[in-house]
């Protein structure tokens, strides 16, 4: 699995989530966000959120013809976001899956004994 970084100070439990999609990201993306065009955009995150907000989507993507940072530089990326109903958003979903754990253990040390 590939770490990526996420701020873990402000939340109760944090951990790891898995998206399968029905047809692939690009038919969720372009289908979602009409401004998004796969031949400028590359997608760098997808963020979902459940709040009493509601539920929303977001793109950050990078724009391809942009200037690359130098070294460990900060990515640019186009921030593109959408409020959508949960059904709407299963309807592009094969299969979801969130892991969430406290911060007192180390789940790769975890053994399930009642199988």
């Amino acid at each position: 699995m590939k770490e990526q970084p996420f701020e873990m100070a402000a939340h109760s439990l944090v951990g790891y989530a898995a998206l399968d999609l029905r047809e692939g990201v690009e038919e969720l993306l372009t289908a979602e966000f009409p401004n998004y065009h796969p031949e400028r955009f590359a997608p760098v995150n997808i963020k979902i959120s459940f709040s009493k907000e509601g539920f929303s989507v977001t793109l950050y993507a990078y724009e391809k013809n942009g200037k690359m940072p130098a070294g460990k530089g900060r990515l640019p990326v186009k921030k593109f976001k959408k409020r959508m109903k949960p059904i709407d958003f299963a309807a592009y979903v094969l299969h979801f899956a969130v892991s969430l754990s406290c911060d007192d253990f180390d789940i790769n040390r975890m053994r399930v004994v009642n199988k």
